[in-house]
């Protein structure tokens, strides 16, 4: 799309939204997503985020938001799951990966760093897509937005162990120290039963790309950017 760090992406009838530092710049707060995402998004929307805590909780989210609401924490979580129309999700990442899935009217935002990756946060938010909205992991879209690369991500061996144990063989997802955050994600998905052909990675490293926030790179002075999934109102 044509907006300078707002990257767009329909997916199976929903729209997913990857902002970077650009659009997020340092001193971005949640405050500014509804009008971010009504900019992306074309249309005004309430918000629902979590209290990120690297944690394998899932929250589902069903009724209306009150017709004043623009944002709305919902607790402390990791990832996102709605069928309701016009009620956007959204989750902050400044190295960790934002996942977005949708199929069958539902749709769902992760947060996945190694420590969610390895507590199997992922295949929970697809367990329960089937469990409670009965739409199966096969008929489901994903992509994986930018985080930190393997290039800037050595790790110590407790990390690659607690991958492993969750994932099985690393192969492809980590070698020398160092963890490849997509293709653990990817390993995580096609376990959790999604097809290949359904999932998208978007390329890059936000600590190479000066257009993204890092905390690997920038400490605690690194800002987040933010992403963000819809189901347009009908």
């Amino acid at each position: 799309m044509g907006h300078e760090g707002l990257t767009l992406v329909p997916l199976a009838g929903a729209l997913a939204l990857f902002a970077d530092a650009r659009a997020c710049p340092p001193g971005f707060s949640a405050e500014g997503l509804p009008a971010l995402l009504e900019e992306a998004f074309g249309f005004p929307t309430p918000v629902l985020i979590p209290q990120q805590r690297h944690t394998d909780l899932v929250f589902t989210f069903s009724g209306r938001v009150p017709k004043a609401t623009l944002l709305q924490v919902v607790g402390v979580c990791d990832a996102l799951i709605t069928a309701e129309r016009g009620v956007a999700l959204a989750v902050q990442t400044a190295d960790c990966l934002p996942v977005v899935l949708a199929g069958g009217g539902v749709v769902s935002i992760v947060h996945a760093g190694w420590r969610g990756l390895a507590a199997g946060i992922l295949e929970k938010a697809v367990r329960l897509l089937s469990v409670q909205f009965g739409v199966e992991p096969m008929a489901l879209n994903a992509v994986i937005g930018v985080g930190v690369g393997p290039c800037h991500y050595p790790v110590g061996p407790e990390v690659v162990t607690a991958l492993t144990t969750q994932l099985g063989s690393l192969s492809g997802a980590a070698s020398d120290g160092r963890v490849d955050l997509q293709a653990c994600a990817r390993k995580a998905l096609l376990k959790a039963g999604l097809l290949s052909e359904r999932l998208r990675v978007l390329p890059g490293c936000t600590a190479c790309n000066p257009n993204y926030h890092s905390y690997r790179r920038d400490g605690s002075q690194a800002g987040r950017q933010w992403a963000a999934v819809v189901l347009p109102p009908v």
